[in-house]
């Protein structure tokens, strides 16, 4: 009984002190490994695969490989932007299983029907960042278009949200302004899991199709912070090294429409940024001043002198004096609003700043709004109160598909 009491209490105190801090990856499953748990849905049918590098399981085996093992018929494999391994290179046959490649990132976006006559279903799995404007949610979207068109029935494999599951903001896609880097009814920031928002596109642009399931993941909720899971990071995209790179890249992709650095070529892609005309502790107060909430913006000097992609980085090999931004609380920091913040500043302290003539910048907002508020000189409250409308439209809506709370 001595025994036991004391066990009790040194476990109280362990756990009030945060020593046994709560293990999510004890409990916590993706949505691919509550796929083999129950094979019924694929087995004895011919599988094609849409993935990717990210495409693992919490042990950090490919699924792809996963599923042979398991004697699932995978026929052929669609893979998207940057290539099923993530390194560029868009081969037609994968080398570890000799599986058929389809690319469907460029000219085609989407299974044709040709690619889909000796397919039964198929299955996607691929981590995305939660950013309208990161392409895999263009390939889900197309995907789920073809599946329907095709009548083919479409398994999406569940993924944690790398940012806060909670988060919604930005402005609503102007189908004006409808490109691969914005394909999708749905705010800069969504808030929602690939199956979530698979179930969102399928109710809101193609008829609620019953060919469309999600694989949903276990033991996963909407605080759930990607970092407890302690899950194997697989890069998404070459630039995208950590979490955190993910954490800040809704801010300043917005810089790739810009004559400024977005950190490319640099050890912190997305939380470095700057030029070699920047003042950096100048923006550094500026940026600061607006009391921003989970992050501070810290002056550095960088250089971009890596080259991952076909194209050198801006200024490469030119020291350019920026910003880090250094995110302090993942649950509390607003990356879109930090991402205007970013844009009104370096509006108003550099007339070297430029957006880039072929107004790229209205592509990844979704409009042309950001950029005409901006020129006109409106701030950063004027313009995030401007989405306010649409965005509790959005957010009604949004509720209905969401599967974890």
């Amino acid at each position: 009984m001595l025994l036991r009491i004391f066990i009790y209490f040194t476990l109280l105190i362990a756990f009030s002190s945060g020593e046994f801090a709560f293990n999510s990856a004890l409990t916590f499953k993706l949505g691919n490994e509550t796929l083999l748990d129950d094979l019924s849905s694929i087995k004895g049918k011919r599988i094609a695969l849409i993935t990717n590098q990210t495409g693992i399981d919490s042990r950090g085996f490919f699924f792809l490989d996963v599923l042979i093992e398991r004697k699932i018929n995978v026929v052929k494999i669609f893979s998207p932007e940057h290539g099923i391994r993530g390194n560029e290179n868009y081969a037609d046959i994968d080398a570890s299983t000799g599986i058929p490649i389809v690319s469907i990132y460029g000219a085609k976006t989407a299974p044709a029907p040709e690619d889909l006559e000796d397919v039964d279903v198929l299955i996607y799995d691929i981590q995305d960042v939660g950013a309208r404007f990161y392409t895999y949610t263009s390939t889900l979207n197309d995907c789920i278009g073809s599946a329907i068109a095709n009548k083919i029935q479409m398994i999406v494999c569940d993924r944690p949200m790398i940012i806060n599951a909670n988060y919604v903001d930005g402005f609503m896609l102007d189908t004006l302004f409808k490109s691969f880097v914005g394909t999708i009814p749905v705010p800069i920031c969504y808030g929602m899991t690939c199956g979530e928002l698979a179930l969102y596109l399928n109710k809101e642009s193609f008829g609620n199709s019953g060919l469309i399931k999600v694989s949903k993941m276990e033991g996963y909720s909407r605080e759930t912070q990607f970092v407890t899971l302690e899950l194997p990071w697989m890069k998404p995209s070459p630039s995208m090294f950590t979490i955190w790179t993910a954490s800040t890249y809704t801010a300043t992709c917005f810089l790739e429409g810009t004559n400024v650095s977005e950190g490319r070529g640099t050890p912190k892609p997305f939380e470095y940024f700057g030029a070699p005309w920047i003042k950096s502790d100048e923006l550094a107060e500026e940026l600061n001043n607006y009391g921003l909430d989970g992050v501070n913006f810290n002056a550095v000097t960088f250089t971009p002198s890596q080259q991952i992609s076909a194209y050198p980085p801006k200024f490469f090999n030119e020291e350019c004096n920026g910003i880090y931004i250094n995110v302090t609380d993942r649950t509390k920091f607003q990356p879109v609003k930090a991402g205007v913040a970013i844009l009104v500043s370096l509006k108003k302290l550099y007339p070297e700043f430029q957006f880039n003539i072929n107004y790229f910048i209205d592509k990844l907002a979704g409009t042309d709004r950001l950029r005409m508020m901006i020129e006109n000189g409106d701030g950063m409250k004027q313009i995030t109160d401007s989405w306010q409308n649409e965005l509790k439209i959005f957010k009604e809506k949004r509720q209905k598909v969401l599967l974890y709370y």
